[in-house]
């Protein structure tokens, strides 16, 4: 009577798929059709299946083609073509999305007769195109409003940095990285983002957060020598109860607004009562202050006070903060991530939960860490404000004026003064887009990009 296993183990092969070299491959081949040998020879001596190399021989596959499978649709000219497009559809921020790649192929296969509309292409060709062109990922793209991308090109970023220096040569700025500031605010919640941490991949771990509550602004400002001006925090209600500024650092304040938001009388209180407390002394010399162009930003009367105490009051153009502000491009990003890290510390070691009372004294050691010195020396060396570098905001971060054509933006709470200049300080305002320029894509292109 036979037996048998109660689990028999599969047999291992001793061959290996595709075992061989591409270069094996084609080495076989020149000796076949140069020399002469016989496939069979020419298989043992370079050790590559007959079979595959009878069939380049005889002409059935392409004597390239080292993968298994089928030809692509698409020669490597007419995919090159696809490539380009849509690397110059993701710089314009329009990149495809898989299923777009997989329509707009098909389009193109039609267009060259090579495919019928009613056999699309399907998922499984972008697999192969993505593996035939490494340079070619798929990627999350960044978040950017209509009303940025607009106005982030090439044209007012050029205009941007003319004033600018002209700004800090008529002041003599150029040298004197002690007198060029940057102010912005930065709203907090005390229902903070949970940091990430090591979890299981079974569940989805939760995290104690304190809930939803009213939104308090802090009201930041760096030189680009590195220096800090303490912060400035604005809660909402009617009327200031110094309990709220408890565990503040040495020099913080604050004021009271309906909404917990900075407005025109808020920033005029900064600027007169605790930014010039703590800017450096001057002898006869003036102080650069960019900023954004919040209408509570540039009053009328708050440009004449800037004039009288010697402040340049230079306005960023409109939706540019996330290049051209230095706190904003290098500060508050860090700022995010640590005052969420600590409010997650402070709630798993001690029980507490954030409030409006503890919020200040969180928000202090969290501005002390993303305004260190080297964070804003970085964040006007980025921005290209000092030392002045036109180059510092790479093109491929600035968006074509076509892409936008026939299209308008409404600018809100932005000053768009076209003069460029006040006394006291200069604004800078967009240039309008520039005219078409000529499309040198194919037909094909050019209607998929109108859909």
């Amino acid at each position: 009577m036979l037996t048998t296993q109660a689990n028999p183990k599969p047999v291992e092969s001793n061959s290996r798929y595709k075992s061989y070299s591409p270069s094996a491959l084609t080495s076989a081949y020149r000796r076949v059709k140069e020399d002469g040998i016989p496939v069979r020879r020419a298989s043992k001596l370079y050790k590559v299946p007959r079979s595959t190399l009878r069939d380049r021989v005889e002409g059935r596959i392409d004597p390239d083609t080292v993968a298994m499978g089928g030809l692509p649709l698409f020669d490597q000219f007419q995919e090159s073509k696809l490539v380009s497009h849509l690397k110059k559809m993701a710089s314009f921020g329009y990149g495809y999305t898989r299923q777009e790649c997989v329509d707009l192929a098909s389009d193109f296969a039609v267009k060259l007769g090579i495919r019928t509309k009613s056999k699309p292409l399907s998922m499984k060709w972008i697999r192969g195109f993505l593996s035939r062109w490494p340079e070619m990922k798929v990627l999350k793209p960044h978040g950017l409003e209509f009303a940025s991308a607009k106005m982030t090109n090439e044209t007012n970023v050029v205009e941007y940095f003319d004033n600018l220096e002209k700004c800090m040569r008529k002041h003599n700025m150029m040298d004197k990285p002690h007198l060029i500031f940057n102010v912005d605010e930065k709203g907090m919640s005390i229902d903070n983002n949970p940091p990430c941490v090591v979890e299981s991949s079974d569940y989805k771990v939760q995290a104690v957060t304190s809930g939803k509550g009213k939104t308090i602004t802090i009201l930041g400002c760096g030189s680009a020598s590195g220096v800090s001006i303490p912060p400035y925090f604005v809660y909402p209600g009617k009327r200031m109860n110094r309990d709220l500024l408890i565990g503040a650092s040495p020099g913080a304040d604050g004021t009271m607004s309906d909404s917990g938001w900075s407005n025109t009388e808020v920033f005029r209180k900064y600027l007169e009562s605790h930014f010039c407390k703590f800017v450096p002394a001057r002898h006869d010399e003036k102080i650069l202050l960019l900023l954004d162009g919040h209408r509570s930003h540039v009053a009328v009367d708050l440009a004449d006070w800037a004039i009288r105490n010697s402040i340049v009051l230079f306005v960023l153009p409109a939706h540019t903060s996330h290049l051209l502000q230095p706190l904003e491009v290098a500060c508050y990003g860090p700022f995010d991530r640590i005052y969420s890290a600590l409010c997650h510390k402070i709630m798993r070691e001690t029980s507490a939960a954030i409030y409006i009372y503890n919020i200040c004294d969180i928000a202090c050691e969290t501005y002390k860490q993303a305004l260190c010195a080297e964070n804003l020396q970085s964040a006007f060396r980025k921005t290209g404000i000092y030392p002045l570098d036109r180059e510092a905001i790479q093109k491929k971060y600035l968006v074509s004026p076509e892409v936008f054509e026939n299209q308008t933006v409404t600018v809100v709470d932005e000053v768009c003064d076209n003069d460029a200049t006040v006394e006291g300080g200069v604004c800078i305002a967009p240039a309008s887009c520039v005219s078409d320029k000529e499309n040198e894509e194919d037909d094909i292109f050019e209607e998929r990009e109108k859909n």
